[in-house]
């Protein structure tokens, strides 16, 4: 529905229940101004309705159907309208109440005075009342009843005279308010209970009950008034509103927040548990190859399939999500059976006209949280392990390793603070130098990002590299510090009339970038850094894309005389390094890393042998070898020995201003 006809059709809908003497254009003003705060302050609106005079359960009822076609109209907002619209209900029985015991108080103090007329104003408020009425003795003998009591509980009228009270109150009801009527002749407080009548052929009647004492001219207690209104309606919605806040109205399921409310008590008391999260693997392809009513139908027999599954167990299946699903079990040992036989369970065929479709499912669990573990965390760590094991292939299940999964959260923690940390300048650049493995002697500048944060303190380049990969930032990070780079070296040659090359490491979207060229001749223009003063690292696995954005990069920057290095190079990527016009290559640090655990172990490898094989052919094509992270002046040797010329690393010195490099 347009929000545009929410007033208009509102205002129709609950005029045709209820009349109230509005003209048509003030009652049409009032609705859009309900329109307007219903999503901002929803329990004001259902008390304004009430005191409008749509008062009855069905004008809630026909105001949380219209709302319910409102995409921002959610169940919490339909629960505080029906509250609020509840409470003023209340207050105006209560107040109703008060206004009776008022007059008859007044009525039995003037008795004397106008017997006759106060009895008529009595008959006629008590036989014309749409409320339920009835005067009962101390005993609970019934004196009085009106007709809107007997129509509400089915009795024929005036059979209720003399009846006893308790027998009209629900079985489980009748102690509890025996001892409350006690509590009000006693004096202590007036009754108000939302409680259930029980009518003649047996039913249910939810009520809201106002009881009042009637004392004699001494000041004792002589009769009981109680006024009843029928909520049965609006009980009966209230409990509609409040089971669609807590379960999936397609499968029945209880929802993501009824399944967080029951782990997190689960978790508090201390039960050892698992929990299963479920998510469906292409899905898609059903909803857009079938239909989605196909897709429909295959949620309800997962979650069907699902509860027979643990129904031998103390379980809980939730559906927590689109294509989603958690189980929560009583029994710490039950997990992983379970995760092994989920996939067994889904792949017989449902048919939809005609078709037999199925569901797969990637299953993380998780044993024995932790007593201090909150819902959201798990869940959290749930989803990472789902991407983790989907990147195996499809129907794998696997147990959470909760300290992976709080590394890479502290990760990507740090990942989505980097555009936040570039624009309040806690980005600066460090270089370290690049040296002949030969001589020691300093041949570039390799710049890399400084993150300098105030509260995570110093993150490092080559962290700083790979977080900048994954934050969809690095063309204009990588632009920023090819420039602030190219910036610094000029600088220094400016100043002492001497400078190293500029080495720099492309993200690699920024290698593919279409601007790429134009970048570094403007970069070159700006600061006065000659391009064939610069070194461009750009990742293989961009390179290696046949006739892809970064290769024709590589080839134009070339001929500009721009020095371009392969980074992240293995030895099976020899075919890239002979396919395009590229000045070095830098061997991954996976390899280098290798290298330094086989020469620790004194084991040579298929890896290092590899590499012994492999430097010697791009050096002979005329492609420096970069060794990166060296650490120890032995490593450096056996690669000098491999045949690489050039590397960086600890061994060679700390990160630091350009300056200290000539130092």
């Amino acid at each position: 529905m347009d929000p545009a006809e929410l007033p208009g059709r509102w205002a129709a809908a609950a005029s045709r229940i209820v009349f109230v003497p509005l003209g048509r254009a003030e009652v049409e003003r009032e609705f859009a101004v309900l329109a307007e705060r219903v999503t901002t302050h929803p329990a004001e609106v259902g008390a304004r309705l009430v005191e409008l005079g749509y008062r009855l359960p069905e004008c809630l009822r026909v105001t949380v159907e219209l709302l319910g076609e409102l995409a921002e109209v959610d169940g919490a907002v339909l629960a505080a309208l029906a509250a609020g619209f509840t409470e003023a209900s209340r207050d105006r029985l209560f107040a109703e109440q008060e206004d009776l015991h008022a007059a008859l108080r007044r009525a039995k103090d003037n008795v004397e005075r106008s017997l006759k007329a106060s009895e008529a104003r009595f008959t006629e408020v008590f036989d014309t009342s749409a409320l339920g009425m009835l005067i009962t003795d101390l005993g609970g003998g019934v004196v009085r009843a009106n007709e809107a009591i007997e129509t509400m509980l089915g009795y024929a009228h005036g059979t209720l005279f003399r009846k006893r009270f308790e027998e009209l109150l629900h079985p489980e009801d009748r102690a509890y308010l025996r001892s409350r009527y006690a509590e009000l002749a006693a004096g202590q407080s007036d009754l108000r209970e939302r409680t259930r009548l029980q009518r003649v052929d047996g039913d249910t009647v939810w009520t809201r009950m106002a009881v009042s004492v009637l004392r004699d001219d001494s000041g004792l207690p002589d009769h009981y008034v109680t006024m009843v209104e029928d909520i049965s309606d609006l009980h009966l919605l209230e409990h509609r509103i409040t089971y669609q806040g807590t379960h999936d109205m397609l499968t029945g399921l209880p929802n993501r927040s009824a399944f967080t409310s029951r782990l997190e008590e689960a978790i508090g008391v201390g039960a050892e548990v698992s929990v299963l999260h479920l998510s469906l693997e292409d899905f898609a392809v059903v909803n857009d190859g079938v239909g989605r009513h196909a897709g429909d139908r295959l949620l309800t027999t997962v979650a069907s399939r699902l509860a027979e599954l643990v129904e031998e167990e103390d379980a809980v299946v939730a559906r927590i999500a689109d294509h989603e699903f958690a189980i929560l079990l009583r029994s710490a040992d039950a997990g992983a059976a379970i995760a092994a036989e989920v996939n067994g369970a889904l792949e017989e065929p449902t048919y939809v006209d005609g078709t037999g479709i199925a569901a797969s499912a990637t299953i993380a669990v998780v044993v024995r949280p932790r007593a201090d573990t909150r819902p959201a965390d798990l869940l959290r760590a749930t989803d990472i392990t789902i991407r983790e094991l989907r990147m195996r292939g499809r129907r794998q299940w696997g147990l959470v390793d909760v300290a992976e999964v709080d590394r890479r959260v502290q990760r990507w923690s740090l990942t989505a603070a980097i555009p936040g940390a570039w624009e309040n300048g806690e980005l600066d650049v460090d270089f370290t130098p690049v040296v002949s493995l030969a001589s020691g002697g300093l041949v570039a500048a390799r710049a890399a990002l400084r993150w300098d944060s105030p509260t995570r303190g110093l993150v490092p380049g080559d962290v700083c590299a790979g977080l900048l990969a994954d934050t969809g930032m690095g063309v204009s990070i990588g632009r920023w510090l090819l420039s602030r780079a190219a910036e610094r070296v000029q600088a220094l040659r400016d100043k002492v009339g001497e400078a190293p090359r500029l080495y720099v490491e492309l993200p690699a979207d920024l290698a593919a970038d279409a601007d790429l060229v134009a970048a570094v001749r403007l970069v070159s223009a700006e600061t006065g850094l000659a391009v064939d003063q610069v070194d461009i690292g750009v990742p293989i696995a961009a390179a290696s894309v046949p006739d892809g954005p970064a290769a024709e990069n590589i080839g134009v920057l070339a001929e500009l005389g721009v020095r371009v290095v392969l980074t992240d190079f293995g030895a099976g990527d020899l075919s890239c390094a002979a396919d395009l016009p590229i000045a070095a290559v830098r061997a991954s640090t996976a390899i280098a890393t290798r290298i330094a655990s086989d020469l620790a172990d004194g084991t040579p490898s298929l890896v290092s042998d590899t590499v012994c094989a492999a430097v010697p052919l791009l050096r002979r094509r005329g492609a420096s070898v970069i060794v990166p992270g060296l650490t120890d002046p032995s490593t450096a040797r056996w690669w000098t020995d491999a045949g690489a010329d050039l590397g960086h690393g600890p061994l060679y010195g700390q990160p630091g201003p350009v300056e200290d490099l000539l130092g």
